[in-house]
């Protein structure tokens, strides 16, 4: 009987330790989750932002204000519009911003293009490679990027 119940001691001082070091594994996890922001929260935190293109030196600055509103200048081009995020409920599409363009100036921008904006809605998803990095992608997935953009000071 004596050798029983010290193997329930041991079983119960082996349990506690395990629930103690699973808790603390979870309240680790809790902590670095609410820490991380979303691609979001960055996109909307850092005041300036430059769109960065393959094939030209040209950078479009992109500020997202908190208002919703977006103010993007590219070369000689000014446009402003609004816009909103869209979040999937799967964890494996990414989130999106949409843009909608109210004002154009029509002068080139950073491709010399003088088209007109204005009435024209954008849809890019957000992948964050890191806090200096969020790619805007063309699929859901993040398998097609061709651009991204890095906080400008």
């Amino acid at each position: 009987m004596v050798k029983v119940i010290e193997l329930n001691r041991e079983l119960d001082n082996s349990m506690k330790k395990r629930l103690v070091v699973f808790s603390l594994l979870m309240s680790l996890a809790g902590v670095s989750k609410a820490e991380t922001p979303s691609v979001m929260q960055v996109l909307q935190k850092t005041p300036q932002w430059g769109l960065v293109q393959t094939g030209t030196a040209c950078i479009e600055k992109y500020r997202f204000l908190p208002s919703g509103e977006v103010l993007i200048e590219s070369n000689q081009e000014r446009v402003s519009g609004s816009y909103s995020f869209i979040t999937k409920e799967n964890s494996f599409e990414l989130p999106a911003v949409v843009i909608s363009f109210q004002t154009d100036n029509q002068k080139p921008d950073c491709t010399g293009s003088r088209e007109n904006q204005v009435g024209v809605s954008t849809t890019n998803f957000l992948k964050k490679e890191s806090d200096q990095k969020i790619y805007f992608c063309i699929d859901s997935f993040g398998k097609n990027c061709p651009v991204y953009l890095r906080p400008e000071h």
